[in-house]
């Protein structure tokens, strides 16, 4: 169990070292269409598209990450009153009962959605936009994908825990 929880982590870790990087590529690219923009007087449909692409990827694919490193929003107002095992129990509960069928239902509502979106070879409704929507939209049920491979990552955690 605790080799695939090393896999698991592991795979978490370089999508979300990956995804790190696209902020400072996004932060270039408003730097480059603010220029564009207000010095030369030119609008690039493309680079405004692909920044709210590599939005999207961050977040998407940054979830995991969030999941695996503790920094995901949550509320700490009754976690705070407890001990780490009911914290633990609380924990596997929610996990088993919420995160795992909701990276169930994320990975389900999207399918149809994608393969429709990959039967047309969708692209962008503005002129001059990015040609692949397609692919953006495959990186939801990935997503909950990660979710779900981190979700066995913490739960293996939180009952070895538990079992010591």
């Amino acid at each position: 169990m605790k080799k695939l929880q090393n896999i698991i982590d592991n795979i978490t870790d370089k999508i979300g070292y990956f995804v790190s990087y696209l902020i400072v590529v996004m932060v270039f690219l408003v730097i480059v269409i603010l220029f564009l923009r207000y010095v030369l007087n030119i609008g690039n449909v493309a680079l405004q598209e692909s920044v709210m692409y590599l939005h999207a990827i961050f977040f998407m694919l940054g979830i995991a990450f969030a999941i695996k490193e503790n920094s995901h929003v949550k509320i700490d107002i009754f976690a705070n009153k407890l001990n780490s095992k009911q914290k633990n129990i609380i924990f596997i509960l929610g996990t088993l009962f919420f995160i795992i069928p909701f990276s169930f239902f994320i990975m389900y509502i999207s399918a149809d959605m994608v393969s429709k979106s990959w039967l047309i070879m969708e692209q962008s409704g503005e002129a001059g936009g990015l040609n692949f929507v397609y692919i953006l939209k495959s990186i939801i049920p990935l997503t909950g994908f990660l979710i779900f491979l981190q979700s066995i990552s913490e739960l293996i955690k939180k009952i070895t825990s538990l079992l010591q």
